[in-house]
C-alpha cells in the first residue's frame, strides 16, 4: 500500500506529541498511571495562586506529590510536560479532532479500555452539540439565552468542550464522573480552555447524595479552587435538586406498575440531567 501524502495530515494535530514523549520519559523510571495522576495534581495546583501570598492555594499538596521524586532529575520534566500540554491545546484549538490531548493520553495509554473508558470521538460531540439546542439557536447562530449544560458522565470534559466551540464559552458548563482523574482531566481542560463558569465533581451522578470532591473554574480568583464540602458545590445541589419532585409509588409489596399504554404516557425526566 502506499504511504499517506503529506496532504492527508491535518494541519493542526501535531504528528508527534512532546506531551506524550515527555511523560513517558518520567514513567520509564515510575509507574505512568501513578506519574500522570500526579502531573494532574501538580498542574491542578499550578494553575492556583493565592494573590496575597504568591504561591498556589495547594503548596502543601505540590510539594507533598514532587517529593515523591526527590531523588530524581526527572522530576524537573513535570513541568515541561505542563508547558509542552498548553502549546499541544492551543495548536490544536481549532482542529476538528478538538483539543483533548489529555483525554487522548488517557485512554490510549494509561485505562486501555479500563471500566469501559473509551471517550466518544470529538467530531461526533460536536455532532451532538449542534444538534441538542439547535432550538435555542438565534439568527446570528448563538443561543438566544445562556445555557447550562451539564454532563452526568463526563470522562475528560469533552462533551463539554465540544460545547464550547457550538456555543461558546460564555454559558454554564457541569461535568461529573465516578473516576478521580477523569474529573481533574475535566477541569484541567476546561480551565485551559478558559471555561470560567463551570464546575466538575467527582461524585456517581445516578445518586444524589453523592459526593466526593469537586472543583470550580474560576477567573476571579483566578484557578481551579477545590470544593471539599458538597453544601458549597453548586453542582451538587443542582444535580440533587434534578432528583425533586420524583414522586415513587410503593405498597406493602413494593413497587406499583403502571399500567398506563407505553404510547400514552408522559415523558418523566424529573431526575435526569441534561447533557447539553
Amino acid at each position: 500500500m502506499a504511504p499517506k501524502s503529506k496532504k492527508d495530515v491535518t494541519p493542526s494535530v501535531p504528528s508527534k506529541s512532546q506531551f506524550a514523549e515527555t511523560l513517558f520519559k518520567i514513567g520509564y523510571r515510575f509507574s505512568l498511571p501513578k506519574v500522570f495522576d500526579d502531573f494532574l495534581t501538580m498542574s491542578i495546583a499550578a494553575c492556583t495562586q493565592n494573590l496575597h501570598t504568591k504561591v498556589s492555594h495547594y503548596e502543601d499538596e505540590y510539594l507533598q506529590t514532587i517529593a515523591y521524586y526527590k531523588d530524581s532529575e526527572l522530576r524537573f520534566e513535570f513541568a515541561n510536560a505542563f508547558a509542552q500540554l498548553i502549546h499541544e491545546m492551543e495548536e490544536r484549538v481549532d482542529s476538528s479532532l478538538g483539543n483533548d490531548v489529555l483525554g487522548e493520553f488517557f485512554e490510549q495509554h494509561i485505562s486501555h479500555g479500563r471500566n469501559g473508558q473509551f471517550f466518544t470521538p470529538f467530531h461526533i460531540c460536536q455532532f451532538m452539540a449542534s444538534i441538542t439546542h439547535s432550538d435555542k439557536i438565534g439568527d446570528d447562530g448563538m443561543p438566544d439565552r445562556p445555557l447550562r449544560i451539564i454532563d452526568p458522565s463526563c470522562g475528560s470534559g469533552r462533551m463539554l468542550l465540544a460545547g464550547r466551540t457550538v456555543y461558546g464559552s460564555g454559558h454554564e458548563y457541569y461535568g461529573i464522573d465516578i473516576d478521580r482523574t477523569c474529573v481533574q482531566m475535566t477541569a484541567l481542560n476546561l480551565f485551559l480552555n478558559g471555561m470560567w463558569n463551570s464546575e466538575v465533581m467527582c461524585a456517581n451522578a445516578l445518586f444524589p447524595d453523592d459526593f466526593v470532591i469537586a472543583y470550580r473554574i474560576s477567573m476571579l480568583p483566578l484557578g481551579i479552587l477545590k470544593i471539599e464540602e458538597k453544601e458549597q458545590s453548586k453542582l451538587w445541589h443542582l444535580q440533587k435538586n434534578s432528583f425533586a419532585g420524583k414522586e415513587h409509588k410503593e405498597n406493602s409489596s413494593g413497587i406499583i406498575l403502571d399500567s398506563t399504554p407505553f404510547s400514552e404516557r408522559k415523558k418523566d425526566d424529573s431526575t435526569q440531567l441534561d447533557l447539553f
